[in-house]
Formats: C-alpha cells, structure tokens, sequence
C-alpha cells in the first residue's frame, strides 16, 4: 500500500452507510414485502447470511428493488466482499443515478479498496447533490487526495474544520495533507492541537501514522517508540511501527510485525504487512501462510492477492500465482503494476498471448498515470 494514508475515519464513517427500509411502501400482504421486512432485521441483528438469502429472494420477485439492492450490497461489503457489493450498487444506481444513500455505499467501497480514482467521481456526485453532507465531503478531499489532488484536498479539509471544529480527525488528515506539500510547521501545529484532546500514548500514535503516510520514516519510527514507552500494550501501536519499517526494508520489520499478530491475531493489516516483510526477507513459505490468513479475513483486498500472487512467482508455481494476480487486477484494474506480475506468471505457463494482452495494459495504465503526474503537479 505504499505510502497510502491509512484512513483512520473509515471505521466510523463506515457505520453511515445505509441500510435502506422500503418496507413501508409495500402492504403487508405482499409476499416481497414480508421477506424484505425480515432481511432488514436480519442485518440490523448482524445476521449476514439470512439478510443475504433475504434480499435475493426478493429480487427474484422483485428485480428493481432498490431497497433490496442497496441492502444486498451493504451485507457484501460488511462481509467483505466488496468485489460483489460494487456491482450491486451500480446496479441500484442504473434506478436512480442520484441515490444519495447508495452513492455513499458504493464510495465506500471504493475507499475500502482504496480505488480512490473510482470513488473520486461518487463522492462529487454525492456532493454536489447534498452539498451539507460532511462526511462525503471528508471522504470527497481524501479520494482528491490519494488521486494527486493535494491542494484541492487540503483546502477541503481547512474548510471542513472551520465547519466541523470539533472532528479532531480532520486535524490527523490535514496533517498528513501539509507534509505531503512539505508544509511542516503547518503538520506539526496541526498534530499539536490533536495532542491537546488526546491522552499522551494516543497522540503519539496519531504523530507515527502521520508522519509514516506523509513519508518522514525516521520521524514515524519514533512516535511509534514513545507510543510503546508510554503503553507497551497500546493497540495498534507494533503493527504501525512494522508498516514503517516495511518502508524502510528494516529487517526489524517481521519481528515488530509477529508481535502485532501475537497482539491481535485477527488484525488482517498486520498479517498482510507482516506477510510483505517477509516477502522482503525472502521467506516466501511462511509469507505466503500469513498473506492467506490476512486474505481470509479479509477478502476484498486486492493487495493480499497480488502479493500471495508475487509469493508464488519466487517459489516458482506460476499455474498457482496466475488466478491470485488475476484476481488482484480485477479489484484493482487501475494498477499496472499488477498486470506486469500477472504477465510475467502468464509468460511463465506458456500463455504468450494472454501475456501480451496484459503487458499491453501495463503500457495503457503506465501512459495514463504519467499523464495524471504531469496534471498533480499542475494543481500543485
């Protein structure tokens, strides 16, 4: 994930999305009516798979349910699944192109991906067309943001905080925003204020991911020490500390990462990243078993299938890495780096054409994202 910003507000913006009730503009004596009624309280109960069933039985009856589309999508994305969520959402948005409800959902599904170039486009519609929703203005900077739209995004986040003063979150991606324009007085003020709310491990931890997505490495390895100085237990704080010794190709990396896992043993970003330090290590076998742990706990992201897929090239089962990487590209089709992988594998069973066909894809996205370089520094 490079240098991405590991959005600290998804989890709770995550919990906007809409759940969506039509029961009310169905009778009761309608057979739809009754299984829809039933597969919104499934979800709210947490119940995915009867909420899941539910919903598709409705839309067998009903196919332009917009309610049970929604619905349907949302359990893919709380299930992680959001491969199968996205194109529920489109199909909700083929009724209703201006769904404000479901053009929140498909942008966060987007933003989980973190296909911020897909998400970019949702959230101007959203907003456009609710223009006081500050949520999908937050989440409108960051797509800007991670689509080379620093200034655009920085002065969406200055806004956002004079409307919203009270949303200390705003001040760690601010934060982040300055140092990437190399504004670091205007960085360090703004984790300053943070550091005012926060008790003293908090805002130390808040300074490591900060400065790790802004790229000071040095920087970000010591706030994540003082972090564990303060509270050695304090959670989250061995899996960022990995993330920036990732970045650094530390060998130290696995190490502070195998503690993150011992922490938490469902934390599928510290099995990820610690499956990438070992990927670093040339560990591939043991690699490869906790980029499969992070996978299954989380499905949707393209990023443990391309390095799973990465793993299996260097063990030499080109036959096996081929599905991983075409799976990767497939939620993430904007990355080129991707498609070479999954050319090189395809070149390595033997499938020349297929190979072409993906290296000519590395030559069309590569174009493209100098083309987006050259528009970033424009704006700059």
């Amino acid at each position: 994930m490079g240098q991405t910003i590991v959005f600290r507000r998804l989890s709770s913006l995550r919990r906007i999305a809409c759940l969506l009730s039509f029961a009310a503009l169905l009778t009761a004596a309608d057979s739809p009516a009754q299984l829809f009624d039933q597969a919104v309280k499934a979800l709210s109960a947490g119940n995915y798979a009867a909420a899941e069933e539910g919903f598709q039985q409705v839309l067998k009856s009903s196919p332009n349910h917009i309610g049970a589309l929604q619905n349907l999508g949302l359990v893919y994305s709380r299930t992680d699944r959001l491969d199968q969520a996205i194109p529920i959402y489109r199909r909700a948005l083929g009724l209703n192109p201006n769904h404000k409800g479901v053009l929140m959902n498909l942008g966060l599904a987007y933003v989980q991906q973190e296909a911020y170039a897909d998400a970019l486009p949702v959230f101007q519609t959203l907003v456009k067309a609710d223009p006081g929703n500050l949520p999908a203005r937050e989440l409108l900077a960051t797509s800007e943001f991670y689509t080379g739209q620093v200034t655009a995004a920085v002065s969406r986040f200055e806004a956002l905080r004079l409307e919203d003063p009270h949303n200390t979150e705003l001040l760690y991606l601010l934060s982040v925003g300055y140092l990437q324009q190399n504004r670091t007085e205007a960085a360090r003020q703004a984790l300053e204020a943070f550091a005012t709310t926060a008790p003293p491990a908090q805002a130390s931890f808040v300074r490591c991911k900060a400065y790790w997505a802004g790229g000071r490495f040095d920087e970000a390895v010591e706030h994540c020490r003082k972090t564990l100085e303060i509270d050695p237990n304090f959670a989250g704080a061995h899996r960022e500390r990995g993330k920036v010794l990732v970045s650094q190709r530390d060998p130290d990396a696995s190490r502070e990462l195998s503690a993150a896992v011992r922490q938490d043993p469902q934390d599928p970003e510290a099995l990820y990243y610690l499956g990438v330090a070992l990927l670093q290590e040339d560990r591939f076998e043991e690699a490869s078993e906790s980029l499969e742990r992070a996978r299954r706990l989380r499905p949707g992201f393209w990023g443990n299938y391309f390095y799973l897929g990465k793993a299996r090239l260097q063990l030499k089962q080109p036959a096996e890495a081929v599905p991983l990487l075409e799976k990767a590209a497939e939620l993430n089709p904007r990355a080129s780096v991707l498609f070479y992988e999954l050319g090189r594998a395809l070149k390595a069973t033997g499938k020349t054409e297929e190979a072409e066909r993906a290296m000519q894809r590395v030559r069309e996205l590569r174009a493209l994202e100098l083309d987006n370089d050259a528009k970033a520094l424009q704006r700059r």
